[in-house]
């Protein structure tokens, strides 16, 4: 037996039959030729208005790999001029030569309005946790590092309270009526031997020849065959809610970060709970940039691990990452894989299956095909308020009865998909009335490799992993450099906020 979950419903529905505003605006516009062709009584005319009319509705109201034919045509337009005019390749200040200070974020695209801050000390060591601001995007985020066992080896049981706890954990999140999003990201990495290459110098006896250090370093290389995984969880706040609550916590930038304080420890609660996290650990800025870094470059960690086990013996040794290099020195977006450095990386999402999905189902998607490749994924919720919630539980069952209306009046038989939407809609009315929080999440999933590796065969095994987990993948064209970042860099950013 396993933990199932089924009643996920659309997103978004449309106002009638499906239909957008704008897609309607658009139909009932192109439609106006075959009226004023009809009262001039100009039959042939009407005939070829009729056919254009047509071709229009399937371009606005068919769906081709998740967009309109409209919808392709304005982000393939927009992707060919950015390419040519040079504004979609980054290239780093340090690459140019122009670095100035350390301390200023230089990263490509979505990541370029960010500014990470240094909170109040806190706890007994006197941690400073680190605070994102994103300019564009209008909010706020913190990040910390989840360590948790996993639900490898779980049963039945424990898959069940792992479930309760994460639905504890949304509707926490919503009680506060701060947050509007939370990010749950994996890391998969091949394990890079480092911090047992280190043991091995440190406990290999003095007596022993410098050929046995090399040799057991060898032979521990050769024997890799560990992955190691990293999960972050990032709690994403919108600036006009967090400064309506900074009034009553000293206002301007230290009433933010009080507030900022307090939702981190309601969310550590919630994580330590009934979802089973043994440790929970708020980054502070230097380890966020390292954070960042091994999610642009996955190799870095090695030398970050030994730099920081010098730091013992070698006075002055540099352990940090500053935030002016902890970008890529180069990035070029392609149409179907993203160019950073000396990697490359292709990020797909998914669609849910019709017949549920169960607790754990994406752990195969995090299963690197090769000593070189770096797997993750994260899950995004964004969070409903509840008036929010209700008025589109009220408009998606207002739009299921209408057109079952229509489709009793004109005598079409309901199909089961039907009846089954509208048991799904009933279903999420009971629980939103009971007092439940509406989320929609979805997962982005991303594969990293070097550049000399072929990443469209890379790309292929990501797809088949996710069929094998039981949903259907779909990569993200033409927007493969803000999906590499919503999968693989714990900052705050996702596909729905409209700001970027």
């Amino acid at each position: 037996m396993t933990t199932t979950f089924r009643n996920f419903t659309q997103t978004r529905t449309g106002w009638l039959l499906g239909l957008s505003p704008v897609q309607i605006g658009i139909i009932i516009a192109a439609s106006f030729p075959i009226w004023f062709a009809i009262s001039a009584q100009r039959w042939p005319a009407m005939g070829v208005f009729l056919l254009l009319w047509g071709l229009v509705v399937v371009l606005t109201v068919v769906p081709i790999g998740g967009r309109s034919s409209i919808g392709w045509m304005a982000a393939a337009t927009g992707f060919g001029i950015s390419a040519l005019t040079g504004w979609s390749e980054f290239t780093s200040r340090a690459e140019r030569g122009r670095l100035r200070c350390l301390e200023e974020l230089d990263m490509p695209g979505v990541l370029q309005p960010l500014e990470v801050l240094e909170g109040p000390p806190t706890g007994l060591e006197q941690h400073r946790i680190a605070m994102i601001k994103n300019s564009a995007a209008r909010t706020w985020a913190i990040t910390a590092r989840v360590e948790h066992e996993g639900t490898a080896m779980s049963d039945q049981t424990e898959l069940a309270r792992f479930a309760a706890g994460m639905t504890d954990l949304v509707d926490t999140a919503a009680r506060g009526d701060l947050i509007t999003e939370l990010h749950v990201m994996v890391r998969a990495t091949p394990d890079d031997c480092a911090e047992r290459e280190l043991w091995l110098r440190e406990n290999i006896t003095d007596g022993a020849p410098d050929a046995s250090v090399a040799t057991n370093i060898e032979l521990l290389r050769w024997g890799q065959a560990g992955t190691r995984s990293e999960c972050f969880i990032t709690v994403v706040v919108p600036e006009a809610r967090l400064a309506r609550e900074a009034k009553h916590l000293g206002g301007k930038l230290a009433g933010r970060m009080s507030a900022l304080l307090a939702v981190a420890s309601e969310t550590e609660t919630a994580l330590t709970g009934a979802v089973g996290a043994s440790n929970v650990e708020w980054l502070t800025s230097p380890q966020l940039a390292a954070a960042v870094r091994t999610g642009f470059a996955p190799a870095d960690r090695a030398a970050l691990i030994q730099a920081q086990a010098q730091q013992a013996t070698a006075a002055g040794s540099c352990t940090e990452v500053p935030w002016a290099l902890a970008g890529p020195s180069h990035a070029i977006p392609a149409v179907r894989h993203w160019t950073h450095d000396a990697w490359h990386s292709v990020t797909s999402t998914l669609k849910l299956p019709e017949r549920g999905t169960a607790l754990g189902a994406l752990a195969g998607v995090l299963v690197p095909s090769s000593v070189s490749e770096r797997r993750s994924l994260t899950v995004v919720f964004p969070i409903e308020r509840q008036s929010v919630a209700d008025r589109k539980a009220s408009q998606a069952e207002f739009t299921s009865s209408l057109g079952q209306g229509l489709r009793d009046r004109l005598g079409i038989r309901t199909g089961i998909k039907d009846r089954r939407q509208q048991a799904k809609l009933d279903q999420v009315e009971d629980q939103l009335a009971l007092g439940a929080t509406l989320t929609h999440p979805y997962v982005v999933c991303s594969t990293t490799v070097p550049t000399t590796a072929p990443i469209t065969e890379f790309g292929r095994r990501l797809d088949a992993s996710i069929r094998q987990a039981g949903f259907a993948p779909q990569r993200l064209d033409l927007a493969q450099d803000s999906a590499f970042v919503t999968a693989n860099i714990p900052l705050g950013i996702s596909l729905t906020h409209r700001g970027l």
